[in-house]
C-alpha cells in the first residue's frame, strides 16, 4: 500500500505542474486570439496543428503512448481554440465551431 500512495504521490505532483502549465497554455492562447483579431486570422490552423502534433511524437521517448499523446495534443488545442473563440465573441467577431 505504501508503494500506491507513493505512485499516487508523484502522480499528485505531476498533476500540479501540469496544471501550470495549462493555465499557461491557456493564457497564450487568448494572447494568439488578440493576434489574430487584429491581424484578421482565422482560429482554426490545421497545418500548424499538424506540426505540433508531428514535432511532439518526434519528442516522444516511448512510442507505445503516441495514440494517447495525438488524443491529448487534440483535447488540448481544442480547448485552446474554445478559449479564442471566447474571446473572438468578446469582440463581437462571429467564428465558426472549430
Amino acid at each position: 500500500m505504501d508503494c500506491l500512495k507513493s505512485l499516487r504521490m508523484e502522480i499528485d505532483k505531476i498533476d500540479k505542474s501540469l496544471v501550470e502549465l495549462f493555465e499557461n497554455r491557456m493564457e497564450l492562447a487568448l494572447k494568439i486570439a488578440s493576434y489574430k483579431i487584429k491581424n484578421n486570422l482565422p482560429i482554426l490552423n490545421e497545418k500548424r496543428e499538424t506540426e505540433v502534433i508531428q514535432s511532439s511524437l518526434m519528442k516522444l521517448k516511448n512510442k507505445d503512448f503516441e495514440e494517447e499523446l495525438i488524443e491529448f495534443l487534440k483535447s488540448i488545442m481544442h480547448l485552446s481554440k474554445q478559449v479564442q473563440i471566447r474571446e473572438f465573441n468578446k469582440y463581437g467577431i462571429k467564428t465558426e465551431e472549430v
